[in-house]
């Protein structure tokens, strides 16, 4: 099951439940009922997360990486044309695999 549908399907059983709470009358099962409700939607919400954001997380951690680089290796911060050049070459491929 692809994210986009087990997420789609996570919110519709948080409506199923929402809908059943407004039809009982009892409070207590109707407080589980939304209470289950919100977990449902918990769980659609941490599965989009997971998927949408695994680039955005992978580009965060190379920026990081490329931050501590000039720090831990004490590499100028004007490089060469050729060698900056390679290093675009280089990120432009990595953002088309």
């Amino acid at each position: 099951m692809a994210l986009g549908d087990r997420s789609r399907e996570r919110r519709r059983m948080a409506a199923e439940c929402l809908t059943v709470a407004r039809q009982t009358s009892d409070p207590g099962i109707r407080a589980s009922l939304v209470e289950m409700a919100q977990k449902w939607l918990d769980l659609a919400e941490c599965s989009e997360y997971d998927g949408w954001n695994e680039s955005l997380r992978l580009r965060a951690l190379e920026a990081a990486i490329g931050q501590e680089l000039p720090a831990l290796y004490d590499l100028p911060y004007n490089l060469p044309h050729r060698l900056f050049t390679l290093l675009m070459q280089l990120n432009a491929q990595n953002q088309t695999d």
